[in-house]
């Protein structure tokens, strides 16, 4: 498992890397929720819940993050990482 100070640099990193890169999505995703992970675009969902979820069960270390995909970038932060935890 990883600290929290771990999981907050990981959701930075890929917050800078989120706005850095969004304007690459395709628009047939937006409104869709993407899990980012060591700065990479892994998979998008139709909710944060399905996209935690799937993170939850892949990657055990709890190092991504979930970013909804549309024109106002909102920094989940931490809290994006906790939720169904």
């Amino acid at each position: 498992m990883s600290t929290r100070e771990e999981i907050q640099k990981e959701v930075d990193n890929n917050y800078q890397f989120f706005l850095k890169e969004k304007d690459k999505i395709p628009n047939y995703l937006l409104d869709k929720y993407v899990l980012i992970r060591k700065e990479e675009f892994i998979e998008y969902f139709d909710s944060i819940d399905d996209a935690i979820k799937y993170a939850k069960i892949k990657y055990e270390d709890n190092l991504y993050s979930v970013q909804k995909v549309n024109d106002l970038p909102i920094n989940l932060g931490f809290m994006g990482n906790m939720l169904n935890a």
